[in-house]
């Protein structure tokens, strides 16, 4: 099995409580970090249509087209909105939105008659998982970031609305 083939794991320092997702051994406070758990949280993981919409920004009509180019091959826009019954417009959009992700390639075609058109092609699977993959770590650290700004007014505004609930309480211990 390569390493694109292994499972990505959330990790955690025992020591400091650092955090990695990573698809191999990370090392922390000198000791190899062990699998988070995720006891004594409500929080679910997100589905796969939650993740695509909020990481990458595509709906299901994307993820639809995105579907039609795999299954397809090779497709230009009116092939797949005469395909989909989707507008011309809407299927550009996706289409392009998706070569920008790195999902599908886009090739300008001259046509013998003058003229060209843009045909759309699906990438390889290990181009998607690396393309996505580099995009979901920048915004997993825009994230974690964000998280950074949380300080500790805003923290304990959030836990005086809490319901009573012990992991509203660690807040208003510190």
């Amino acid at each position: 099995m390569s390493n694109a083939d292994a499972p990505v794991n959330v990790l955690e320092c025992a020591t400091c409580g650092n955090v990695a997702v990573a698809r191999e051994t990370v090392t922390c406070c000198g000791e190899a970090m062990g699998a988070s758990s995720d006891a004594g949280t409500d929080a679910a993981g997100p589905s796969l249509a939650e993740l695509l919409g909020t990481v990458f920004g595509m709906s299901e009509t994307e993820f639809e087209v995105c579907l039609c180019v795999m299954e397809a091959g090779a497709v230009t826009v009116s092939e797949l909105a005469e395909q989909t019954d989707y507008d011309r417009s809407i299927v550009t959009r996706h289409l392009n939105h998706l070569a920008d992700l790195g999902v599908v390639g886009k090739n300008r075609r001259l046509l013998e008659q003058g003229g060209h058109v843009y045909v759309y092609t699906p990438r390889g699977e290990e181009t998607v998982r690396a393309s996505l993959g580099r995009q979901f770590q920048t915004w997993l650290r825009g994230a974690a970031a964000r998280l950074g700004d949380l300080d500790r007014e805003k923290v304990e505004s959030l836990a005086d609305t809490g319901t009573g609930d012990p992991q509203w309480k660690i807040f208003h211990e510190q």
